[in-house]
C-alpha cells in the first residue's frame, strides 16, 4: 500500500477518534444539562427578556422547578449587608465540575430568577452577591442586572475556552462603570488570578477548605498587595470561626453559624422580653383594653413605640393620637398582637447575629403567610405568620424552644407544629425549612404533598424577601 495511502487512512482514523470522544464529552454534557434543565414543551413559568432567551432555552426548564437559596453575608458588626443568591447545594456542586456549558446554564437560571422577580426591590443598602463563570460575563444578561449593589464572584476556568485576558479585563472595566463589583473566591495565584486581582473588590474563602495557619497566611499575603480588596469568609460553622476570621481581618461573614443551635438549657428571657411575652399571654386571654394600657404604661418604650406606630404616615390618621387607650381601640387586637410578636424579635438586640435572625425569622413567617393564601382563612393566615416566626425563637431567645413559647399561651394548633411538627400549620413550616435547606428533593416533596408549585414557592419567596426589605422595624 502506498505510504500515503497509509498516512491518509492513519489520520482519517485518529481524526475519527478524536471526533469519537468530542462527541462523547459533547453528550455526557448533554446527559447533565438535561438532568439540570431539560428542554420543554410548554411555555416556561418565568419570561425571560425576549431579546436574550427564547421559549424552549434549556434553562427555562430548571428555572421552573428551582427554587433560589440565599445567605446572609454579615459585616464585622453581624449586621446583614447582603445575600448570596445560589440554587440548591446539589446542583451547584454538581455544576463546579462539569463544562462551561453547564455553568453557564446554571448563571441563566439564578439571574433569570432574580430578573424575574425584580431584585431592585430586594437590595435596598443592601449587596447580591452571584457567582458566574468568567465566559459568562459577556452574556447579555448581565446587563440587564441592576449593577449598583451587584457583587459578581467570578469563577475562573483553565481551559482553552476561556475568554481572552484583554477581553476579559475590558469586560470587567465596562461593567464597574455601571457600578458593578468584582469578587474571585478561592483562586489567588496563577496568571489568571493576577490578570483580575487589580480589579477586585473581594476576595472570598471557603475556610472550611484552610487550616488556620493558611488561612492567616493567606489573608496577611492578600491584604499587603491588594490594601482596598476586601476579605470574605465562607462556610463559617461556628461563632469562634467567625471570631478567628474576624481578628484575620476579613470585613465579611458566611455560613450555618448563624442560625446554629446550642444547648442552652437554663437560660432565661431578659425582663423586656418576658413584659412582651405577658402583653401576648394577656390578648391571647382576652383581657381588656385598660388592663393592656396599663400595663404598657408602665414601660416606657413600648409607649412611645406604639403611638410612634400609630400616628405613622402609613395609618393615614386626621389627628396625632397620644392616649395609650386610644391607641389599643383604632389598633384592634388582631393587629396588637401582630405589631407585638414584630417588636418581641425588633427588640432582641443583645444576642449574637440578632439582625440576621430577625431577618431570616420575618421572612420565615411571610413565606408561610403567603403560601396559605388560597388555604386558610385572613385570621389563619396569621397564625401561619406567628408560626414562621417563632419557629426561630429559641435562637434570638438562646434558650429551648419550649421554654421561649411557654409564656407566650399560644394556640393548640402553633404550639403542635413547633414542638411536635403536627396540625394543620406543620407541612407549610416543613416546606419553608425545606426551601432554607436548599436540599432540591426535600423542596419537591414537601410542596407536592402540600399541592403547591415549585413556580409559586418562588414566587412567594421572593414577595417574602421584599416585604421584609420594606417593614417599618420599631
Amino acid at each position: 500500500m502506498h505510504v500515503s495511502t497509509m498516512l491518509s487512512r492513519l489520520l482519517a482514523f485518529l481524526f475519527n477518534r478524536l471526533d469519537w470522544r468530542s462527541r462523547a464529552v459533547e453528550k455526557r454534557d448533554d446527559q447533565v444539562l438535561d438532568k439540570l434543565a431539560p428542554l420543554k414543551e410548554t411555555s416556561a413559568a418565568i419570561a425571560p427578556p425576549p431579546s436574550v432567551a427564547q421559549p424552549g432555552n434549556r434553562s427555562e426548564g430548571v428555572a421552573d422547578r428551582s427554587v433560589i437559596c440565599r445567605e446572609a453575608v454579615l459585616d464585622r458588626e453581624q449586621r446583614v449587608t447582603g445575600y448570596e443568591f445560589m440554587l440548591r447545594g446539589g446542583i451547584r456542586d454538581r455544576v463546579r465540575v462539569q463544562s462551561r456549558r453547564i455553568f453557564h446554564v446554571y448563571n441563566e437560571v439564578v439571574i433569570q430568577n432574580l430578573l424575574q422577580f425584580s431584585i431592585h426591590t430586594l437590595l435596598d443598602h443592601r449587596q447580591a452577591f452571584i457567582t458566574v463563570i468568567d465566559s459568562f460575563l459577556a452574556n447579555p444578561l448581565i446587563d440587564l442586572l441592576p449593577g449598583h449593589g451587584v457583587v459578581l464572584t467570578v469563577t475562573l476556568m483553565n481551559d482553552a475556552d476561556r475568554p481572552a485576558p484583554d477581553a476579559l479585563i475590558d469586560r470587567v472595566q465596562e461593567l464597574k462603570k455601571l457600578g458593578f463589583k468584582f469578587a474571585l473566591e478561592q483562586c489567588f495565584e496563577g496568571v489568571d488570578f493576577e490578570t483580575l486581582a487589580p480589579h477586585a473588590d473581594y476576595f472570598i474563602f471557603r475556610t472550611s477548605q484552610h487550616n488556620p495557619v493558611d488561612l492567616k497566611r493567606y489573608a496577611e499575603q492578600l491584604s499587603r498587595h491588594y490594601k482596598d480588596t476586601l476579605l470574605v469568609a465562607r462556610d463559617l460553622e461556628s461563632f469562634d470561626d467567625f471570631e478567628l476570621c474576624r481578628k484575620l481581618g476579613f470585613a465579611l461573614f458566611q455560613g450555618p453559624f448563624v442560625t446554629r443551635r446550642e444547648d442552652w438549657t437554663g437560660n432565661q428571657a431578659q425582663p423586656q422580653t418576658l413584659h412582651v411575652c405577658d402583653l401576648l399571654s394577656r390578648l391571647r386571654r382576652d383581657a381588656d383594653t385598660t388592663e393592656l394600657a396599663r400595663l404598657l404604661k408602665q414601660d416606657a418604650v413600648l409607649s412611645y413605640r406604639l403611638l410612634r406606630y400609630i400616628n405613622s404616615a402609613a395609618s393615614g390618621l386626621r389627628q396625632t393620637i397620644t392616649s395609650i387607650e386610644h391607641a389599643l381601640v383604632l389598633m384592634g387586637r388582631q393587629k396588637m398582637y401582630r405589631w407585638l410578636t414584630l417588636l418581641l424579635f425588633s427588640s432582641i438586640q443583645n444576642s449574637p447575629h440578632a439582625a440576621a435572625l430577625q431577618e431570616n425569622a420575618l421572612a420565615r413567617g411571610r413565606f408561610m403567610e403567603l403560601l396559605g393564601e388560597k388555604a386558610f382563612a385572613e385570621a389563619e393566615r396569621d397564625s401561619l405568620f406567628v408560626t414562621g416566626l417563632f419557629s426561630m425563637l429559641d435562637l434570638v431567645l438562646q434558650m429551648p424552644l419550649p421554654d421561649a413559647i411557654k409564656p407566650l399561651n399560644l394556640p393548640e394548633t402553633i404550639s403542635a407544629a413547633l414542638l411536635r411538627a403536627e396540625g394543620p400549620y406543620a407541612p407549610l413550616l416543613d416546606l419553608v425549612m425545606a426551601c432554607e435547606s436548599s436540599d432540591q428533593d426535600r423542596i419537591e416533596a414537601t410542596a407536592e404533598r402540600y399541592g403547591v408549585e415549585i413556580g409559586e414557592v418562588n414566587t412567594k419567596y421572593f414577595e417574602a424577601l421584599a416585604w421584609v426589605q420594606a417593614i417599618e422595624y420599631f
